[in-house]
Protein backbone atom coordinates (compact mmCIF):
# COMPACT_ATOMS: atom_id res chain seq x y z
CA UNK A 1 0.00 0.00 0.00
CA UNK A 2 1.13 3.42 -0.51
CA UNK A 3 -0.17 7.26 0.47
CA UNK A 4 0.51 10.36 0.70
CA UNK A 5 -0.60 13.54 2.58
CA UNK A 6 -2.13 16.00 -0.12
CA UNK A 7 -0.68 19.51 -1.12
CA UNK A 8 -1.09 21.33 1.61
CA UNK A 9 -2.13 18.82 4.25
CA UNK A 10 -0.06 16.81 7.00
CA UNK A 11 3.69 17.17 6.28
CA UNK A 12 3.23 17.90 2.91
CA UNK A 13 4.79 21.02 1.56
CA UNK A 14 2.45 24.32 0.05
CA UNK A 15 -0.21 26.32 1.38
CA UNK A 16 -2.41 25.08 4.17
CA UNK A 17 -5.31 23.79 3.05
CA UNK A 18 -4.78 25.00 -0.30
CA UNK A 19 -4.79 24.52 -3.76
CA UNK A 20 -5.03 26.97 -6.66
CA UNK A 21 -6.35 23.93 -9.30
CA UNK A 22 -7.71 20.65 -8.85
CA UNK A 23 -5.25 19.62 -11.39
CA UNK A 24 -2.52 19.62 -8.80
CA UNK A 25 -3.96 16.72 -6.93
CA UNK A 26 -3.69 15.20 -10.06
CA UNK A 27 -0.09 15.80 -10.24
CA UNK A 28 0.02 14.42 -6.79
CA UNK A 29 -1.60 10.77 -8.15
CA UNK A 30 0.81 11.11 -10.74
CA UNK A 31 3.62 11.21 -8.15
CA UNK A 32 2.14 8.31 -6.22
CA UNK A 33 1.98 5.96 -9.85
CA UNK A 34 5.26 6.69 -10.24
CA UNK A 35 6.50 6.06 -6.46
CA UNK A 36 4.53 2.43 -6.83
CA UNK A 37 6.15 2.01 -10.31
CA UNK A 38 9.56 2.90 -8.37
CA UNK A 39 8.54 -0.03 -5.29
CA UNK A 40 7.98 -2.02 -8.26
CA UNK A 41 4.70 -2.85 -6.41
CA UNK A 42 2.77 -6.04 -7.49
CA UNK A 43 -0.20 -5.03 -9.40
CA UNK A 44 -2.87 -4.76 -9.77
CA UNK A 45 -2.93 -1.87 -8.41
CA UNK A 46 -6.75 -0.65 -6.45
CA UNK A 47 -7.49 2.99 -5.71
CA UNK A 48 -8.83 4.23 -2.39
CA UNK A 49 -10.16 7.65 -1.46
CA UNK A 50 -12.31 9.02 1.31
CA UNK A 51 -13.78 12.77 1.24
CA UNK A 52 -11.33 14.81 -1.22
CA UNK A 53 -9.57 11.68 -1.88
CA UNK A 54 -12.32 10.37 -3.25
CA UNK A 55 -12.70 13.39 -5.33
CA UNK A 56 -9.63 13.22 -6.67
CA UNK A 57 -9.96 9.28 -7.77
CA UNK A 58 -12.95 10.24 -9.48
CA UNK A 59 -11.16 12.60 -11.63
CA UNK A 60 -9.01 10.55 -12.66
CA UNK A 61 -10.97 7.63 -13.31
CA UNK A 62 -13.41 10.23 -15.85
CA UNK A 63 -10.47 11.18 -17.51
CA UNK A 64 -8.24 8.44 -17.82
CA UNK A 65 -11.00 5.06 -17.26
CA UNK A 66 -9.84 1.83 -18.71
CA UNK A 67 -6.37 3.79 -19.22
CA UNK A 68 -5.40 3.85 -15.36
CA UNK A 69 -2.19 2.46 -14.38
CA UNK A 70 -4.59 1.13 -11.37
CA UNK A 71 -6.56 -1.61 -12.86
CA UNK A 72 -7.88 -3.31 -9.46
CA UNK A 73 -10.73 -2.14 -7.42
CA UNK A 74 -11.75 0.74 -6.54
CA UNK A 75 -13.26 2.09 -3.20
CA UNK A 76 -14.99 5.52 -2.13
CA UNK A 77 -16.09 6.39 1.43
CA UNK A 78 -18.23 9.23 1.75
CA UNK A 79 -17.01 10.68 -1.99
CA UNK A 80 -16.82 14.68 -2.77
CA UNK A 81 -18.47 15.78 -5.25
CA UNK A 82 -20.17 18.75 -4.15
CA UNK A 83 -20.30 19.46 -0.46
CA UNK A 84 -23.46 19.86 2.04
CA UNK A 85 -25.05 23.63 1.16
CA UNK A 86 -22.67 24.25 -1.71
CA UNK A 87 -25.33 26.82 -3.13
CA UNK A 88 -24.66 29.13 -0.49
CA UNK A 89 -21.20 28.44 -0.04
CA UNK A 90 -20.45 29.24 -3.72
CA UNK A 91 -22.46 32.30 -3.22
CA UNK A 92 -20.41 33.78 0.06
CA UNK A 93 -17.34 33.13 -2.45
CA UNK A 94 -17.87 35.28 -4.64
CA UNK A 95 -19.31 37.79 -2.60
CA UNK A 96 -16.18 37.35 0.13
CA UNK A 97 -13.43 36.69 -2.29
CA UNK A 98 -12.53 40.64 -2.80
CA UNK A 99 -11.98 41.35 0.86
CA UNK A 100 -10.59 38.23 2.23
CA UNK A 101 -8.17 35.22 1.65
CA UNK A 102 -9.79 32.57 3.97
CA UNK A 103 -12.12 31.90 6.58
CA UNK A 104 -12.01 30.21 9.85
CA UNK A 105 -12.43 26.56 9.57
CA UNK A 106 -15.34 24.96 11.85
CA UNK A 107 -14.71 21.43 13.21
CA UNK A 108 -18.25 19.86 12.75
CA UNK A 109 -19.32 16.26 14.70
CA UNK A 110 -18.39 13.95 11.57
CA UNK A 111 -18.21 11.27 13.14
CA UNK A 112 -20.51 9.35 15.84
CA UNK A 113 -17.08 8.33 17.79
CA UNK A 114 -16.90 10.34 20.79
CA UNK A 115 -12.91 10.28 20.66
CA UNK A 116 -12.35 11.71 17.71
CA UNK A 117 -13.41 15.05 18.03
CA UNK A 118 -10.66 15.72 20.90
CA UNK A 119 -8.26 13.32 18.65
CA UNK A 120 -8.67 16.51 15.50
CA UNK A 121 -9.01 19.80 17.74
CA UNK A 122 -5.79 18.60 19.53
CA UNK A 123 -4.00 17.69 15.59
CA UNK A 124 -1.32 20.51 15.64
CA UNK A 125 -1.50 19.66 11.65
CA UNK A 126 -5.03 20.36 11.32
CA UNK A 127 -5.31 23.96 8.98
CA UNK A 128 -7.61 26.24 11.39
CA UNK A 129 -8.39 28.56 7.91
CA UNK A 130 -10.09 27.58 4.83
CA UNK A 131 -8.68 28.68 1.76
CA UNK A 132 -10.77 30.64 -0.58
CA UNK A 133 -8.30 29.62 -3.25
CA UNK A 134 -9.79 26.54 -2.40
CA UNK A 135 -13.29 27.07 -2.64
CA UNK A 136 -12.80 28.66 -6.03
CA UNK A 137 -10.86 25.44 -7.17
CA UNK A 138 -13.49 23.16 -6.34
CA UNK A 139 -15.92 25.78 -7.98
CA UNK A 140 -14.32 25.68 -11.33
CA UNK A 141 -14.13 21.64 -11.01
CA UNK A 142 -17.43 20.26 -10.19
CA UNK A 143 -18.78 21.48 -13.54
CA UNK A 144 -16.35 19.83 -15.19
CA UNK A 145 -16.83 16.53 -13.57
CA UNK A 146 -20.56 16.61 -13.49
CA UNK A 147 -20.26 17.46 -17.62
CA UNK A 148 -17.89 14.42 -17.58
CA UNK A 149 -17.95 11.56 -20.00
CA UNK A 150 -18.96 7.91 -18.50
CA UNK A 151 -16.55 5.92 -17.33
CA UNK A 152 -16.42 2.18 -17.66
CA UNK A 153 -15.48 1.36 -14.33
CA UNK A 154 -17.75 0.37 -11.40
CA UNK A 155 -16.67 1.71 -7.92
CA UNK A 156 -17.42 0.81 -4.18
CA UNK A 157 -18.71 3.23 -2.58
CA UNK A 158 -19.84 3.60 0.76
CA UNK A 159 -21.77 6.60 2.44
CA UNK A 160 -23.04 7.64 5.75
CA UNK A 161 -26.54 9.08 5.43
CA UNK A 162 -26.02 11.39 8.41
CA UNK A 163 -23.38 12.81 6.83
CA UNK A 164 -23.27 16.60 7.31
CA UNK A 165 -19.80 17.57 5.49
CA UNK A 166 -21.05 16.55 1.54
CA UNK A 167 -24.59 16.53 -0.19
CA UNK A 168 -23.96 12.86 -0.62
CA UNK A 169 -27.40 12.06 -2.00
CA UNK A 170 -26.99 14.80 -5.18
CA UNK A 171 -23.71 13.38 -5.09
CA UNK A 172 -24.37 9.66 -5.53
CA UNK A 173 -26.94 10.41 -8.39
CA UNK A 174 -23.93 11.89 -10.38
CA UNK A 175 -21.55 8.61 -9.57
CA UNK A 176 -24.64 6.62 -10.40
CA UNK A 177 -24.66 8.41 -14.36
CA UNK A 178 -20.86 8.75 -14.26
CA UNK A 179 -20.12 5.17 -13.64
CA UNK A 180 -21.12 1.42 -14.55
CA UNK A 181 -23.67 0.49 -12.08
CA UNK A 182 -21.39 1.20 -8.72
CA UNK A 183 -22.13 -0.52 -6.04
CA UNK A 184 -23.10 1.43 -2.82
CA UNK A 185 -23.76 0.83 0.66
CA UNK A 186 -25.46 3.21 2.58
CA UNK A 187 -25.26 3.48 6.81
CA UNK A 188 -28.38 5.39 7.82
CA UNK A 189 -26.74 6.70 11.11
CA UNK A 190 -22.87 7.19 9.95
CA UNK A 191 -21.87 10.27 9.40
CA UNK A 192 -18.55 11.60 7.17
CA UNK A 193 -15.75 10.41 8.81
CA UNK A 194 -16.09 7.06 7.79
CA UNK A 195 -12.44 5.80 8.43
CA UNK A 196 -13.04 6.86 12.06
CA UNK A 197 -16.43 5.82 12.68
CA UNK A 198 -17.56 3.66 15.70
CA UNK A 199 -16.68 -0.17 15.33
CA UNK A 200 -20.58 -1.02 14.38
CA UNK A 201 -19.98 0.74 11.37
CA UNK A 202 -16.60 -0.18 10.04
CA UNK A 203 -17.58 -3.68 10.53
CA UNK A 204 -20.38 -3.55 8.10
CA UNK A 205 -18.82 -1.62 5.33
CA UNK A 206 -15.69 -3.82 5.51
CA UNK A 207 -18.10 -6.75 4.91
CA UNK A 208 -19.30 -5.15 2.20
CA UNK A 209 -16.53 -4.51 0.75
CA UNK A 210 -15.17 -7.75 1.40
CA UNK A 211 -18.33 -9.27 -0.40
CA UNK A 212 -17.58 -7.15 -3.35
CA UNK A 213 -13.92 -7.11 -3.56
CA UNK A 214 -12.34 -9.04 -7.06
CA UNK A 215 -10.53 -11.73 -5.92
Amino acid sequence: MIACDLPGHGLSSGERASIDDFAQYQQALQGLFNEARGLDLPQPWHLFGQSTGGAIVIDHLLRHGGDSPAQGQVILLSPLVRPRAWGWSKLSYYLLKPFVNGIARRFSENTNDPAFMPFLLADPLQPQRLPTAWVGALARWIPAIESAAKSPRRPLIVQGQADMTVDWAHNLAVLRSKFDRPEILLLAEARHHLANEIPAYRERYLRFLSEHLQP
